[in-house]
């Protein structure tokens, strides 16, 4: 007896609806790494920001591994057996990252949490895929998931946040336990206890390539997550761990290549639609990557993380436009080219718009449209470069490019830049900094005027005269280092923005689908006052040869 459904047949549709409502929420949110947390995270812990960067990405990593197992797993166990031990690991998982202190154990959590959520993820975005698209349009099922995704994402933050301000951060992942454990009471419930399909063996699948890459990726993860710390090459660590990655990378590719039953189908990215998805998907890492310079300018500023939280809302407004845009431009069946230019020009009027409100002090509704065209721009993405890059491909193959996809949009693309980025910051400031100095003297008004005011206020507190100059001095120093990150973070900002316009004339010239000879033959035939050949006789000749 199968059962192809995700609910006893008992069940009432209504119901349904709601139970898959409330699992797919914590499916999506339940994270080892709160993003609006960090800081509180790593000042509390005692260990450095690196160490949690590097936990973040490492739950992409643990995603990425278990795609191409999802479907042989589903295919051998009953989706309530998935699904219970895809929510008590979380649950479990949860409780460590909470209490532990150790970042290597923090990292192997969540790389952990990242794989094992996805058996139950992929259970309740089936019966979510049916809901949205009975058809099985993958355009109509991406204008919705992907919003209400995104969506969900920035409501956890913010909820996160505040919860980490009220009480501490160890709530959320208390809090978060909490709705792990109504999920897996719902599914001893309600989830149904037979097959989907006939069982099939899991056999022959080849966890030593899992292993080759897992490792591979977990080495460059360190690379692009310790590199600016350690100072790059001139680190052994660093060196190692890049040579380390290379020959696994090597190795994992020879082993595809030869072995019968592939961790992964390589001969998908011979197909110029999934090679060139993943293009795009890596000139998006760009606009991603500068979330640490807009991380940076915000923390000047001294907006605290619920005001940041806050902020980070307006890009579910954006989420919501991209959607709706997407969905008409999908019934108009226009050219996919015109979704992906929309998605950048987002991206570039997000840091057009931010180049221009670098300064100590800038009003927080400025920041509102900036975020919206943020959300905008990120959501037209994934919803155009995933349409683009699942066209016409097979199951086992939309397998392999949706997990380097996942690989590039979430980890390669945001980290490798992002790493780029921060020591463009810190190096650029250095620059700045003592351009800055070299033109401050003593008859600089200006200088003056705020070392004189910084003098004379801690006079007036009492304080004795060596120690009012020794403040009025860190005064100024303070606002040189305000003064060169800004100009720094501009410069990174004006340099992304000409590489945007050149990645929207690269989209302009990109051949999207192959070109039709039939209409570029009867241009000619026009240019040259020839009767154009028409559709039926084209066929004819065809038939007749």
């Amino acid at each position: 007896m199968y059962n192809r459904g995700l609910f006893y047949p008992w069940v009432p549709k209504p119901l349904q609806l709601v139970l898959i409502l409330i699992m797919t929420i914590p499916v999506l949110s339940i994270n080892g790494i709160y993003s609006g947390n960090i800081g509180d995270m790593y000042s509390s812990l005692g260990i450095l920001a690196e160490d949690l960067t590097m936990a973040n990405y490492a739950a992409t990593i643990g995603m990425m591994a278990v795609f191409p197992l999802i479907m042989k797993t589903k295919q051998r166990f009953k989706a309530k057996h998935l699904m219970l031990t895809s929510f008590i690991s979380a649950i479990f998982l949860s409780y460590v990252s909470a209490t532990t202190h150790e970042p290597s154990i923090l990292i192997l959590c969540n790389f952990l949490l990242g794989g094992l959520k996805m058996f139950a993820m992929i259970e309740v975005i089936i019966p979510v895929m049916s809901i949205i698209s009975p058809s099985g349009d993958r355009g109509m099922f991406y204008c919705v998931f992907y919003p209400f995704s995104i969506v969900m994402g920035q409501l956890s933050g913010y909820f996160t946040v505040h919860l980490a301000y009220l009480y501490n951060w160890q709530y959320v992942y208390y809090f978060a336990i909490a709705a792990l454990l109504l999920c897996t009471l719902l599914t001893l419930i309600f989830v149904h206890d037979s097959y989907a399909s006939k069982p099939v063996p899991l056999y022959r699948f080849d966890w030593l390539s899992m292993v080759i890459l897992c490792s591979g990726l977990m080495l460059l993860n360190y690379f692009l997550s310790y590199g600016r710390m350690l100072d790059w090459f001139h680190s052994v660590n660093i060196q190692g761990a890049l040579i380390g990655f290379v020959v696994l990378l090597i190795w994992f590719i020879q082993r595809q290549m030869t072995i019968k039953r592939p961790y992964l189908a390589l001969d998908v990215f011979k197909k110029k639609n999934v090679y060139s998805a993943l293009f795009f998907i890596a000139l998006m890492g760009i606009f991603m990557g500068s979330g640490n310079i807009q991380s940076a300018f915000l923390g000047i500023l001294k907006y605290s993380p619920i005001t940041n939280s806050q902020l980070n809302l307006f890009m579910g407004v954006g989420a919501v436009l991209a959607g709706l845009i997407a969905f008409i431009w999908f019934k108009k069946k226009w050219s996919i080219k015109g979704l992906i230019f929309l998605g950048f020009s987002g991206f570039i009027l997000y840091h057009v718009l931010f180049y221009f409100l670098f300064s100590p002090i800038v009003d927080i509704e400025y920041f509102v449209l900036p975020i919206v065209l943020k959300g905008f721009g990120l959501t037209m993405l994934y919803i155009s470069i995933g349409i683009y890059l699942a066209d016409k491909l097979a199951m086992s193959s939309m397998l392999s490019a949706s997990a380097v996809l996942v690989l590039f949009r979430s980890f390669i693309g945001p980290a490798m830049w992002g790493a780029f980025f921060s020591t463009e910051l810190y190096q650029g400031t250095f620059a700045h900094t003592a351009a800055i100095v070299q033109r401050m003297d003593a008859l600089d008004p200006s200088s003056a005027s705020r070392i004189n005011q910084a003098v004379q206020g801690s006079l007036a507190q009492g304080r004795s005269l060596e120690l009012a100059q020794s403040m009025g001095t860190q005064s100024m120093w303070g606002a040189v280092q305000v003064q060169a990150t800004l100009a720094a973070g501009k410069e990174i900002y004006g340099y992304i923005i000409i590489g945007g316009g050149l990645i929207l004339f690269y989209t302009l010239m990109h051949r999207f689908r192959p070109v039709d000879l039939r209409k570029l033959v009867n241009f000619r035939r026009k240019i040259r006052g020839q009767q154009v050949i028409k559709r039926e006789e084209e066929m004819m000749a065809a038939a007749v040869v």
